[in-house]
């Protein structure tokens, strides 16, 4: 019969190895978790490869030590534990506990005295033992009925140290080792040992001696002056340090085999506390006992005749709600994908239409409530085959977005296993999980609903995020013009100056060579033209563009290569890739808005990009000039917020000298250089104001000085005066910024005047780059999210007011602060009056909002235009 086998772990040491093997990670609650998974990772590793039949875990509980009562200073020194690791010992005690794993931890005890103990109780009464740790300490516990089990590297790379491999590494036996410890000393825990002994000379004198107390009773036959001198000078110290490096094998605790017998857990309640911690991978091994979620639980159905089409109809007026999703080929690109139906009104039945056309009865029927996956997708799919949804009362991506925003899509699978607590089968391709996630829809809304309501997020998700799937899918769908033509002469223009920069740096450089080669550049810049090095990279020179500025002075070339990476990236960015994605169906250019990306609540565009069309430099603002209305007689309206996020600011700072020049219609960037450089206002000069403006937005993102300087190139200690000097006359900002870091320390999270929440874990970080990133989101967040969160409903109030009049004007694109229009100029004056007058009234705030509009034949070349206030 084989000897059972007691394993011990180090929770102790195995929770820091975790922590300091995996990058930090967070749920979406905003709890640290790395260390906590990395230690379940390896526990569940460990138990599928070792089957242990008793098992035990260890941990040191804060205080002091019998060992401090020896030597006061023993661990002093070592880094206090990270702010970000110590909450999750508790995460690994629950996880441990779930297991009904034994815990040991005794006060003035550490985790390695109490293993050391159970090792010895379990090995006398005929147990193996392996001890499984990532301190050495435990080595010197080796014997014939004692391993250990080392994490050497990381938390996978584990070596068994028995008797001989002991021996083999060491050339000593385990309890030499404290020997060891005791001659050489361990700065890790403060013990001095005695100087000048190292790990070689210590391994040579016990190889000799034996052990410690025959060497100091033989220092005369030790071998070096200094060596004599030093052990008869630290002998007193030596003998105390072997003694805080000895393991006590003798502490008040017993060996239980009852208790410490692995297994006879509640499987559910693991999945549980795995789920709760998001610990998803590891969920896999308690699926047997879980409901599986596959192809079986549902049957897809495709629905073709007319009479099974009109049978549905028929049924969902019965119901008066509809599950309803579309299925896409291309996401990304829902203007140019094949689109099914895909529906379901019980818990059995997915209904596939393909003939959308065929559902119009369903579609026009106001009575009818749907519940949407893919909602702004769907409703670009049917307003192509000529519908309009109407009466959405539910989505299912949106709902999850706002509860758990990340800064990506949510995605079904997730969803499935959080909300419903399943295990969802890896087989299932998308259409099936959107089929899956359908027929569990009414259980998913429920529950989603009820967070919401419970995290203050439902009036955000009803009267904000929902009824702007609307405008979003009649943005995507309608597109904009793109004068290709003007981009190809555009093309063909900026060629002619890239290729005479391209001449005249080979010209200053007395050969060819490819610019854009940054081997090529730096050879030519420090090798051939002997330029001052800035920077290496693993492959050679730097040639950044933060290196090229510093060198700008040095030599012509180098102005020459940033004009031409300026000009190339330009050509290639937009000249080049912005016409072959027009869609030869509708001439225009569909870019598609991303609802439930960014986690201030902006919105972004991908497929292209057009909210990173340039407007700062002339070369930029002419691309803009090939975005054009699409019919002729129409024009372009844009309807720009002024100062949105310095507005809501002040609202949320409430500081008086922000609140009152807005008020009173005063130039804030103005106002902020008289205070700062402390003139009068009629004597700001341009270049004063010009500073006030990136200071204004520079606070409102939290910059730091360093930035700052940077921006204004001036000195570091001029950037910090300029922010004193700010602080010292808004007050009311500096307060509000103290206060929002502290609530947001408190709670782990921060939320915008409509109540987005934005989750900040590592506000508490130890890091101090990570935490001061934190903080700055945390200051940045309430108003950039107001501020977005304030275009939304303007953007709902100015569709929904286009709409009820019947005007033509299409919303074409949102950039930032920006709403555009498409519209016929006859009606330029009444639309003009409306968007201004709706995006002005979107938001009640103590200082008012200002929408500037301007008019033109392109997106460039536009006017200010004045709004009729009696249209």
């Amino acid at each position: 019969m084989l000897t059972e086998r007691l394993f011990l772990l180090d929770g102790h040491s195995l929770v820091h190895r975790a922590f300091y093997a995996l990058p930090l990670l967070t749920n979406s609650d905003g709890d640290y978790t790395n260390a906590a998974f990395g230690f379940a990772r390896m526990f569940f590793s460990l138990m599928d490869n070792e089957s242990p039949d008793l098992l035990s875990v260890a941990f040191d509980l804060e205080g002091p030590t019998f060992r401090h009562d020896e030597y006061e200073e023993y661990k002093a020194g070592r880094k206090k534990m990270p702010d970000e690791l110590r909450p999750q010992f508790d995460i690994v005690r629950d996880f441990l506990k779930v297991l009904n794993v034994p815990i040991f931890e005794k006060e003035t005890y550490e985790a390695d005295d109490l293993i050391g103990t159970l090792a010895k109780q379990a090995a006398d009464n005929g147990y193996d033992v392996v001890i499984v740790t990532g301190d050495r300490d435990a080595l010197q516990l080796v014997d014939e009925n004692i391993n250990v089990m080392y994490t050497r590297k990381g938390m996978s790379d584990l070596v068994v140290y028995d008797l001989e491999k002991i021996r083999e590494d060491y050339e000593l036996e385990p309890e030499q080792l404290v020997d060891m410890k005791g001659l050489m000393g361990d700065s890790s825990d403060n013990i001095p040992g005695v100087p000048g002994i190292g790990e070689k000379t210590a391994t040579k004198l016990l190889k000799e001696f034996d052990d410690m107390e025959t060497i100091l009773n033989n220092i005369d036959k030790v071998s070096g002056k200094k060596r004599k001198e030093n052990l008869r000078k630290y002998t007193e110290q030596a003998v105390m340090s072997k003694k805080l490096g000895e393991i006590d094998t003798d502490a008040p605790i017993d060996f239980n085999e009852d208790k410490c017998r692995w297994g006879g857990f509640d499987e559910g309640e693991v999945y549980e506390f795995l789920s709760e911690f998001e610990f998803n991978s590891l969920l896999k091994r308690f699926a047997s006992d879980r409901k599986i979620l596959d192809e079986d639980n549902f049957e897809i159905k495709e629905l073709s005749s007319q009479s099974e089409i009109t049978n549905l109809i028929e049924r969902a007026k019965e119901q008066g709600e509809v599950n309803l999703a579309a299925y896409l080929d291309n996401y990304d690109k829902p203007m140019q994908s094949n689109a099914e139906i895909i529906v379901s009104i019980d818990t059995d039945n997915v209904y596939i239409i393909k003939d959308i056309s065929s559902l119009e009865v369903l579609f026009s029927n106001s009575s009818i409530k749907f519940n949407l996956i893919h909602g702004k997708e769907a409703l670009i799919c049917l307003r192509k085959n000529g519908f309009n949804l109407g009466n959405i009362d539910f989505d299912l991506l949106l709902a999850r977005y706002l509860l758990k925003p990340s800064g990506k899509e949510p995605e079904l699978k997730e969803i499935l296993i959080d909300e419903l607590g399943v295990e969802v089968s890896e087989d299932l391709s998308e259409k099936e999980l959107i089929a899956l996630s359908l027929i569990n829809l009414e259980t998913l809304k429920s529950n989603l609903l009820e967070q919401l309501q419970k995290d203050s997020l439902l009036e955000l998700f009803k009267e904000i995020e929902l009824p702007l799937l609307q405008p979003l899918a009649e943005m995507e769908y309608n597109g904009i013009k793109l004068d290709c033509d003007y981009l190809y002469s555009l093309s063909d223009k900026w060629d002619e100056t890239i290729n005479y920069i391209v001449e005249k740096a080979h010209e200053l450089a007395d050969e060819e060579f490819n610019l854009n080669s940054p081997k090529q550049v730096g050879e030519i810049l420090f090798e051939k033209l002997g330029l001052p090095v800035i920077k290496r990279t693993k492959t050679g020179y730097s040639t950044s563009m933060s290196v090229l500025e510093k060198l700008e002075d040095k030599h012509p070339i180098v102005p020459l290569i940033t004009e031409y990476r300026h000009w190339s990236k330009l050509k290639s960015t937009y000249l080049d890739a912005l016409p072959p994605l027009v869609n030869p169906d509708t001439e225009r250019i569909h870019t598609s808005f991303n609802q439930m990306v960014t986690s201030t609540g902006r919105l972004s565009s991908t497929n292209p990009n057009l909210q990173n069309i340039p407007i700062r430099s002339e070369e930029g603002r002419e691309i803009r000039k090939a975005f054009v209305p699409g019919k002729e007689g129409w024009v372009l309206l844009a309807a720009d917020y002024s100062q949105i996020e310095l507005r809501v600011l002040a609202e949320i700072s409430q500081d008086e000298s922000l609140l009152k020049t807005y008020k009173e219609s005063g130039d804030i960037h103005t106002e902020t250089a008289s205070k700062i450089f402390e003139v009068e206002r009629d004597s700001v000069t341009d270049n004063m104001r010009r500073k006030a403006k990136v200071i204004n937005f520079g606070i409102a993102y939290g910059m730091s000085a360093y930035r700052l300087a940077d921006d204004l190139d001036i000195s570091r200690k001029e950037a910090e005066e300029y922010i004193n000097r700010y602080f010292n006359r808004f007050s009311g900002v500096k307060k509000y910024m103290d206060d929002i870091v502290k609530e947001a320390k408190n709670k782990g999270y921060v939320r915008t005047l409509l109540n987005r929440i934005r989750y900040i874990p590592e506000i508490n970080s130890s890091n101090y780059h990570r935490r001061s990133f934190a903080e700055r989101t945390a200051i940045n967040t309430p108003i950039q999210g107001t501020a977005a969160d304030i275009m939304k409903l303007a953007m709902n109030r100015v569709y929904q007011a286009l709409k009820s009049n019947d005007y033509q004007a299409n919303l074409l694109l949102q950039v930032h602060d920006e709403l555009v229009i498409e519209l016929p100029e006859s009606e330029l004056k009444e639309v003009a009056h409306i968007v201004k007058k709706e995006m002005e009234a979107a938001y009640s705030l103590d200082v008012p909002l200002i929408a500037d509009l301007e008019v033109g034949e392109n997106w460039k070349e536009k006017e200010e235009y004045e709004v009729d206030d009696n249209a």
